[in-house]
């Protein structure tokens, strides 16, 4: 086994799979599940500057393509193409799968995605041949629909670039996809199939070169090895539903998670975080909640510290707002995006090492930091959108053996954070009080100078009265002799 392992990753020359996906079995759907990491990688390895995906359902395959393009910051726009209505073969649903994928897509990936919500057919006009760099079709499991399809469609996907078909594998009631795949393979040359969550087939459209190591494992190697790749996604489909198949919100699945997530916010009061001025909230668990807090305490001079829950978790933090609670002015804000320098991460908190959109929390005590600026003062009132989901106690234990290196790492940045961060905290006091003596200083002084100004008023009047007298007017000649005088001119 040992041998095997070692011999398979040197010929792959891939990196090891990192994908954590955001978007996992959605309302306890799951059919893509298995090939949610082999989407990810041929994002990457593909680079394409257009996908489209027809039939989206509760989109944890578009979603994956999604997230994929925005961590690893593609120039790729992404559309949705279903009429969200459900068919004879994934159920016919209401209007609350639009309106949640709706809101997901606009949550996250509004900047570069669009759900078109017609008909196949109807979209065809929006895209121009040869344009299309990855296509995923799986709308109607059909033989007529999936080939109506796939022939409308192909003509639309670049030289070189790739259709994914899902469900290739059943041939239960009327799927068939297995039908037309069969097809497929016999017409084109380039092709490759998983066969693990219900199938999925790859196609490479004629016409284009791709030459990255992922391409040439597809379509070029030898069929050991191909199998070896076959084994090495299956393998880490097993370690996500390891990780992430005992989140409740999930999976729907009965494990020892909270419904309820207590929340605390404490600002920096008097040099340091008081629960004596800790603010609490409580929200659901495995959804988005936005939460308000609202401090009336003056002397707020530091970053408020985030403190969601206490249970081993994954955390995404969305948009965060800070306004004056006096003014209702915008005073600091942090908008949801992958990368969050402003977040500053303590206690048992830390960044995915690969995923900076997540903060994983593997202990009791996560803390989120805002690194807010220094104009940033009581009182005042948060805003922030948050979702906390409890992993199980298998996945808890995993989380903390993953990433218990990176956990090092930031305690040793925690500190030294902390340090710099007290160190300016006393500066900051410091300086408070110097400027407190500056502004009585300059308060007197300000008094004496407005003094000196009524003392000048006066004599400026004194003189003007006394030029306006007669006996200033009589005296006149006197002084011009004198001055003359004094002077040494003639008279």
């Amino acid at each position: 086994m040992q041998r095997q392992a070692h011999t398979t990753a040197a010929a792959f020359e891939l990196p090891p799979p990192r994908f954590l996906p955001r978007r996992y079995k959605p309302r306890n759907v799951g059919e893509w599940t298995g090939h949610l990491t082999f989407a990810s990688d041929l994002i990457v390895a593909l680079e394409p500057r257009l996908l489209v995906e027809l039939g989206t359902h509760w989109g944890e395959a578009y979603f994956t393509f999604c997230q994929t393009v925005q961590e690893h910051g593609l120039s790729c726009l992404c559309y949705a193409v279903d009429h969200w209505m459900g068919d004879e073969h994934a159920g016919h649903y209401g209007e609350e799968v639009f309106e949640e994928v709706s809101g997901y897509n606009s949550r996250f990936y509004r900047q570069f995605s669009y759900l078109l919500r017609r008909s196949f057919d109807d979209a065809l006009a929006q895209f121009g041949d040869d344009s299309i760099g990855l296509l995923h079709i799986d709308g109607l499991h059909t033989y007529e629909a999936v080939l109506h399809d796939f022939r409308n469609w192909l003509p639309k996907v670049a030289p070189g670039g790739i259709v994914l078909l899902h469900d290739i594998c059943p041939r239960h009631q009327d799927f068939g996809v297995w039908r037309l795949w069969e097809e497929i393979k016999a017409e084109f040359p380039d092709t490759f199939e998983f066969h693990h969550s219900w199938g999925l087939g790859v196609l490479r459209k004629p016409g284009g070169h791709n030459t990255t190591p992922l391409s040439k494992l597809l379509f070029d190697s030898s069929p050991a090895l191909q199998e070896d790749l076959r084994r090495h996604y299956v393998t880490y489909a097993s370690h996500l539903e390891h990780v992430l198949g005992s989140l409740p919100a999930m999976t729907g699945a009965k494990v020892e998670a909270p419904s309820e997530i207590r929340v605390e916010v404490f600002p920096w009061v008097n040099g340091g975080y008081s629960p004596a001025v800790c603010q609490i909230r409580k929200m659901s668990a495995g959804k988005w909640n936005t939460l308000v807090f609202d401090f009336r305490e003056t002397n707020i001079r530091g970053p408020l510290r985030i403190d969601p829950g206490c249970e081993t978790s994954f955390i995404e933090m969305g948009d965060i707002l800070i306004h004056s609670a006096e003014t209702g002015d915008l005073l600091w804000s942090s908008p949801a995006s992958p990368e969050r320098p402003e977040l500053l991460l303590a206690g048992t908190a830390i960044p995915h090492p690969e995923k900076p959109s997540f903060v994983v929390n593997v202990g009791e005590d996560p803390q989120v930091l805002l690194n807010t600026s220094a104009q940033v003062a009581g009182p005042l009132k948060l805003t922030v959108d948050l979702k906390v989901t409890p992993t199980g106690h298998a996945a808890a234990q995993m989380l903390r053996s993953t990433f218990s290196a990176s956990l090092a790492l930031e305690r040793q940045k925690l500190a030294a954070t902390q340090q710099q961060r007290d160190t300016l905290a006393s500066q900051l006091d410091q300086a408070t009080g110097e400027l407190d003596k500056t502004k009585v200083q300059l308060g007197q002084a300000s008094a004496a100078l407005q003094a000196t100004r009524e003392l000048l008023v006066r004599e400026e009047s004194k003189c003007e009265q006394i030029q306006k007298s007669l006996s200033w007017k009589v005296t006149a000649p006197i002084r011009r002799l004198m001055t003359a005088l004094r002077s040494g001119r003639p008279r």
